[in-house]
């Protein structure tokens, strides 16, 4: 099985995933211990507090400070992208695009924790999104109301879970429909820091849930392969 970390925050003092190379450097040994063959560094991406370009600048160079400290050392392939809030009007945001995952359509796209927060301007706003030729996926979705999640499926749309939700002994009934049901595209750690405790949620899914994590990682394979534009 090809194992994908799909959301994880990996890159030194981008934002509070990481501290420092070091802390990124053993995030990657846990990764690597564990099988993972590809991460998406999703660092968060907040509208309100920073211009696209300027993220992309700090991103590129936090990059180069891990893959200087990780020479020679084994490692999954990381895949740059962005876990993206999304707020209303989103959509008109300039250079949008460039946040999705390197090489695809694929943006990874945050609702707000507050149920309240996600109104049908906001419902709109994710249309828009795709309307512009962007793909979105949604973070984490296990963390909220699945009513509400619901009708982003309703929508066409697939999303990410949190691989811990699928660690516990009792696993609410809704989120093994939605893995049967296609619209889970991807698993993720969600990784901040390099506790090794953290990463184990992650490790033991891969184990104890073959199929099911088999199915999805080659689901998300598959979207991030015929997600690359031409």
């Amino acid at each position: 099985m090809k194992i994908i970390d799909f959301h994880a925050h990996i890159l030194p003092r981008l934002d509070h995933g990481s501290r420092s190379s070091q802390v990124s450097l053993a995030q990657l040994q846990l990764m690597s211990q564990a099988g993972v063959d590809t991460v998406c560094a999703t660092s968060h991406f907040y509208p309100q507090e920073i211009l696209v370009d300027d993220f992309l600048e700090a991103r590129a160079a936090s990059l180069a400070r891990l893959l200087e400290i990780s020479q020679n050392k084994p490692r999954p392939k990381i895949i740059l992208g962005a876990e993206v809030l999304i707020c209303e009007g989103l959509d008109r945001m300039e250079g949008l695009e460039k946040l999705c995952l390197e090489g695809t359509d694929i943006l990874l796209l945050e609702m707000p924790f507050s149920a309240g927060a996600w109104s049908d301007r906001l419902y709109r706003t994710v249309a828009e999104i795709s309307n512009r030729g962007i793909r979105p996926v949604f973070a984490h979705v296990d963390r909220y109301p699945y009513k509400l999640v619901e009708a982003l499926f309703d929508m066409g749309f697939q999303a990410q879970l949190n691989a811990v939700c699928l660690s516990r002994l009792l696993k609410p009934k809704h989120l093994m429909r939605w893995i049967e049901e296609g619209k889970i595209i991807a698993l993720g750690s969600d990784l901040h820091g390099d506790n090794a405790k953290a990463y184990k949620p992650f490790t033991k899914v891969c184990g104890s849930h073959g199929d099911q994590a088999q199915r999805i990682m080659e689901n998300t394979d598959k979207l991030i392969s015929s997600a690359v534009r031409h």
